[in-house]
């Protein structure tokens, strides 16, 4: 998989360009031109991803920024966007800017947080130490699929299953099996993988395997939704994306 162009989006007041600044070690995906798309006024970004040997065009939003942020992605053929939002703006009953452009992306999202953690995520390299939530749907298989095109950045993964219910030995053992299959696959690719199981809400125990083992990015794949499920409730992956203090991958 070649990354060919990233949409760096962010709606702060004050953009920090190190949190784009690690994502441009992807130019080894193939990585060529970065698409920045800015709210506010910024100083040389474009000079400074030339420092790195890439191309950039900078943008500044008309209007609502969801629908600038999908239609510049889509009018520039970009592969993956990365967004840095403020998580304190909501819309219509609740719904954040991350929630809507998670739900209407169609292309892979990295969320990055507005915080020290997520600083020091982005320093020691953001896809250095995943944790890879996964329940063997389609979506968590397609995200595992994708995992695997940055396997010469990851050092260590976490697998991450989250229980609901209580189960018993046959579903316990059929769970290992698939925990153990999983490890397999990205062993074989050489990626150095642990096996986890979590047990309460899927989000807070998500977030809670991120700390335990000091993780520098969570992925997740996602499903869409409905727009009237959409404002009814959070998906999974979009409460992980707006509330963890480390960034979020999230792969539709």
């Amino acid at each position: 998989m070649e990354v060919g162009r990233l949409l760096y989006a962010t709606d702060m007041r004050e953009p920090s360009f190190s949190k784009v600044e690690p994502v441009l070690t992807l130019r080894t995906l193939g990585l060529k031109e970065v698409v920045l798309l800015h709210t506010t006024k910024v100083e040389d970004w474009d000079g400074k991803v030339a420092d790195h040997g890439l191309k950039s065009k900078t943008f500044m939003v008309d209007g609502p920024l969801v629908p600038a942020i999908l239609n510049t992605a889509h009018r520039e053929t970009v592969s993956l966007i990365a967004v840095s939002l403020n998580r304190d703006k909501r819309g219509l009953l609740g719904g954040s800017v991350t929630t809507k452009l998670l739900r209407a992306s169609s292309l892979p999202i990295l969320v990055i947080p507005e915080d020290a953690q997520a600083t020091r995520s982005m320093e020691r390299g953001v896809f250095t130490h995943l944790v890879f939530a996964t329940d063997w749907s389609r979506s968590s298989e397609k995200a595992l699929g994708y995992i695997l095109n940055f396997k010469d950045f990851i050092s260590t993964l976490e697998i991450v299953h989250v229980i609901d219910k209580r189960l018993d030995v046959r579903d316990m053992r059929v769970l290992k099996g698939k925990l153990v299959q999983t490890r397999n696959v990205l062993s074989g690719r050489g990626i150095d993988a642990e096996s986890h199981i979590y047990a309460g809400k899927r989000p807070e125990e998500i977030m809670l395997a991120a700390k335990d083992y000091d993780a520098t990015c969570i992925v997740m794949g996602t499903t869409g939704k409905s727009a009237l499920k959409a404002f009814l409730a959070h998906s999974c992956s979009c409460r992980v994306a707006e509330s963890s203090l480390v960034p979020t991958l999230v792969v539709p």
